[in-house]
């Protein structure tokens, strides 16, 4: 069963829009400034965590 998280969204820059995530999630997959995350948007929009250190590059990359 997927867990579900509430993070609040905050303005940066002219138009940009970022979301932070819970530290602990930054420890598990070791995530540093700079790595990548992929959004997957269907009817659903997904932010999967995929450190390419530890799972590969990016298919679409």
């Amino acid at each position: 069963m997927p867990a579900i998280f509430e993070r609040k969204l905050f303005k940066i820059g002219e138009g940009g829009i970022a979301v932070t995530l819970p530290k602990s999630w930054i420890n598990y997959y070791g995530l540093k400034p700079g790595n990548k995350v992929e959004i997957v948007v269907s009817d659903e929009l997904v932010i999967r965590i995929k450190n390419k250190a530890n799972t590969g590059d990016f298919s679409n990359e």
